[in-house]
């Protein structure tokens, strides 16, 4: 029995529309970029989308049907959500009983025509319809896609109705009346689960809580660096939003009493693929799941679009280029430590270097790198990862935390011995990173032979430009944060204009949208080796490194004022001050 891509050769070669060399070229066209042949065909533009339509319609007597003309039921076409509809190019028309016929511009997908057809518990009949008429009907019938730039209470308008839709399902009193996997697979709770992830990647979170109370489910969202409350609903739908995020993260929906973790892929708006990482966790009042979204842009891993300062950027550049040594970035959770170690390695990625890395999980799925997920249950560590990936002959190593002595003897041992090493540590300030390492047991000529740069780093929120409003700081203010002597190094006007958050509807009155990275680089050079070698504290291994080119994080906060990304509170916020203000206070 022919494959439908082979019935597909066959009707094209059969009606005289392509010739075997015009074939055998889309063929391999298709091997090397993954669409299906009907779109290569057209890519290639070997045939017209009007007439390859046609052509199949008869050939697979498959009905071409012309929907333009048709009058869809809104009802039937929200069987599918938008985010399909979009990436299969499918779309509802008609449901009568069990059947649902679903007009298709590529109707020989049958992996497609599954999907709809668990998705919606439905028997599929697909039908023909040309390309560009579906995606004009999908704008037509699905509500536009919530922006950014919308209030919380107008993304949370979705997330009521479907809480009041899936409360209709009866949740009997036991087990056999409706089982869990028969409510997980009910259109209106994976409507409800898809719009929290979905609202959350439009919102810009970082994290989801979908956490039980007492009597309540409470969502939350944690936007630039704050958590917010997104909605509290029924505890009847604790059980089946859980057991939902469960089954599309691979995880057992009958283990309640220890925690699990896993991911899941997801695409956002028919455009570009949204990594989620999983973790489960039994509390009081039942289990809690939260959502780590990995943004997998390729925007994210640029390090020319981290925020990094002109001067700053240069020397992560040349510590970096080097061909042995540890680099180390250092911040408190969530401060992009992971995201910055992965940008210098695909600054440094080539095909002549052999790149692995060990993390417990892996946030950034990157092509070309060996990547390696810790596993601790049967023995696989950090320690142990390391020791075996020391001999696969790598150039550079990946460590996504060092937690231990043991981890750390292992990444000085690497560095030491011809291998770039990166890795994040949990300090506050790159020069206090040293004062760690060394309480770790590390000897101090063994960092000052090692380590070759430290980054210390920070996310501060963005002030929305929307409605910020300038102001100009006192004489007294800038004095005493220090701004007074960065203006004098920087060779600015005394007189600046700054700005502070305000509040309006595109940033949720919040005065801020987005976030913006601070950061100071502690490279050892001579004079910082020395003061390691002499054991001296983190303050004057500070003053030190600010001698010899180091820019702190307080400073760079400060340019980011002057340059209206941020506001003055936050920097106060985030940063510590530098002693050199901390004098002028005494």
């Amino acid at each position: 029995m022919l494959s439908l891509q082979e019935r597909l050769e066959e009707i094209l070669l059969k009606e005289g529309l392509l010739s075997k060399k015009d074939l055998q070229r889309a063929i391999e066209e298709q091997k090397a970029c993954g669409l299906v042949l009907s779109q290569v065909i057209i890519k290639l533009n070997l045939l017209q989308e009007e007439e390859l339509t046609r052509i199949l319609s008869q050939g697979l007597n498959i009905p071409l049907i012309d929907i333009s003309r048709i009058r869809l039921d809104p009802q039937v076409v929200k069987l599918v959500p938008r985010e399909t509809a979009v990436q299969y190019q499918v779309l509802p028309i008609s449901r009568i009983g069990e059947h649902l016929t679903l007009a298709m511009a590529d109707p020989l997908n049958i992996l497609v025509v599954d999907n709809i057809k668990t998705m919606t518990g439905l028997n599929v009949t697909p039908v023909m319809s040309r390309r560009k008429q579906i995606q004009e009907m999908i704008e037509r019938y699905y509500e536009v896609e919530v922006q950014s730039n919308e209030t919380f209470e107008g993304i949370l308008q979705d997330i009521k109705t479907d809480t009041d839709e899936i409360e209709l399902i009866k949740l009997g009193d036991s087990e056999q009346d409706v089982s869990i996997e028969d409510i997980v697979q009910d259109a209106p709770l994976i409507k409800l689960t898809d719009t929290i992830i979905q609202q959350a990647v439009l919102a810009k979170a970082s994290d989801v809580f979908v956490e039980p109370l007492e009597k309540t489910l409470r969502i939350r969202y944690r936007v630039d660096g704050l958590i917010r409350e997104v909605e509290q609903m029924s505890k009847a739908l604790h059980l089946p939003i859980i057991s939902r995020f469960k089954i599309i993260s691979n995880l057992d929906i009958s283990e309640h009493r220890v925690p699990q973790d896993g991911r899941f892929k997801t695409i956002i708006a028919g455009k570009h693929e949204v990594d989620f990482r999983v973790n489960v966790l039994p509390t009081a009042f039942g289990e809690k799941v939260v959502l780590r979204v990995l943004d997998k842009t390729s925007e994210v891993l640029d390090i020319e679009k981290l925020g990094f300062q002109e001067s700053t950027l240069k020397r992560i550049k040349s510590v970096a280029s080097k061909p042995h040594g540890m680099i180390l970035s250092c911040g408190p959770t969530g401060s992009g430590k992971t995201t910055t170690l992965y940008s210098i390695l695909k600054f440094i990625d080539s095909p002549e270097k052999n790149i692995v890395t060990v993390e417990d999980p892996v946030e950034y799925e990157v092509k070309g790198i060996n990547q390696v997920n810790v596993r601790p249950a049967v023995g696989l560590t950090f320690a142990t990862a390391l020791r075996s990936i020391l001999r696969q002959d790598p150039d550079v190593i990946l460590i996504g935390e060092i937690r231990d002595t043991e981890t750390l003897d292992i990444a000085v041992k690497a560095a030491l011995t011809g291998h770039l090493v990166l890795s994040s540590l949990h300090t506050t300030t790159a020069a206090g990173s040293v004062v760690r390492m060394m309480n770790m047991g590390i000897e101090p000529f063994l960092l000052c032979s090692s380590v070759i740069a430290i980054l210390g780093q920070r996310l501060l929120r963005r002030v929305c430009t929307h409605c910020r409003e300038a102001y100009q700081p006192s004489e007294q203010i800038c004095q005493e944060i220090g701004l007074t002597t960065l203006l004098q190094k920087e060779k600015k006007e005394k007189k600046v204009e700054l700005f502070k958050a305000k509040g309006c509807k595109k940033c949720f009155q919040t005065g801020y949208s987005g976030r913006v990275g601070i950061s100071e680089i502690l490279v050892l050079g001579p004079k910082v080796k020395d003061a390691i070698l002499h054991r001296q504290g983190e303050m004057a291994i500070k003053r030190v490194g600010r001698e010899e080119g180091m820019q702190t994080m307080r400073e760079d906060g400060l340019l980011k004022v002057l340059a209206g990304l941020t506001t003055l509170e936050e920097v106060l916020r985030v940063t510590a001050p530098d002693e050199e203000v901390e004098e002028k206070e005494k």
